[in-house]
């Protein structure tokens, strides 16, 4: 059973179960909470210092990003990938991503690129700092959104969510070196700089070989587990 560290549970003013998924969301993408883990309701309940009716919720919510799995006749628990998983998103990923960016380009306001340049810079000053971890990823993401948001689809919206699996590109940025993070700028440099002319076929083919990049990096490093294994039975 795993204690989570948490300073002062549930606050006021926020929804309890929005409330409990947003900190066992945190768990999950710092890897407190490991794939594989069971997450039981009532030992939940007693360290949030609420009910067992909003954690149940809570994980319905986190069912509905990804983040959780409840199979049936046992109790949810963190979702694990494998290798086969992380292919397949990634690949599913490049492919839509690619065409956002595509969608993209010859519509961009000046507002949009000044966005996407702004986004660079604060990547850029963030990245040889490894106490800025989350705020790294949360500025990827920044920079990926900010193309889709501009895509004005969503439909398209929709179906990137479904194969991009947070909890990896957390803990795969967790394993980027300063060379991975330097790659990843200029990728997005170079994304920018397409857009920035308006050139769909040159937007679409940089945005999709930054994403398998992606995969590689994260397919090379992050350990995941084997296809068709159990899960750990640590609780929480």
């Amino acid at each position: 059973m795993v204690e989570l560290e948490i300073s002062s549970g549930v606050p006021r003013g926020e929804k309890t179960s929005v409330a409990a998924a947003r900190i066992l969301r945190e768990a999950i993408f710092s890897g407190e909470l490991r794939p594989g883990q069971t997450l039981g309701e009532e030992n939940l309940a007693r360290q949030l210092g609420i009910s067992r009716t909003p954690v149940r919720e809570a994980l319905v919510l986190l069912r509905g990003e990804g983040l959780v799995e409840t199979p049936p006749n046992r109790p949810a628990a963190v979702r694990g990938f494998t290798a086969k998983d992380l292919r397949e998103m990634h690949s599913l990923r490049a492919v839509l991503e690619g065409y956002a960016a595509r969608t993209a380009a010859p519509n961009l306001t000046d507002q949009q690129v000044g966005e996407l340049e702004r986004s660079v810079e604060r990547y850029a000053s963030l990245m040889d700092n490894d106490a800025m971890l989350r705020e790294l990823v949360a500025e990827n993401f920044t920079f990926h959104n900010t193309i889709i948001d501009a895509a004005e689809s969503q439909r398209l919206q929709s179906m990137i969510q479904q194969t991009t699996a947070m909890p990896l590109i957390y803990r795969s940025y967790m394993t980027y070196s300063r060379e991975n993070r330097d790659s990843a700028l200029q990728d997005h440099r170079k994304i920018l700089a397409a857009l920035r002319d308006r050139d769909p076929e040159r937007a679409e083919s940089l945005m999709k070989a930054h994403v398998l990049w992606a995969r590689d990096v994260a397919l090379a490093h992050l350990p995941l587990i084997e296809d068709g294994s159990e899960p750990t039975n640590d609780s929480a």
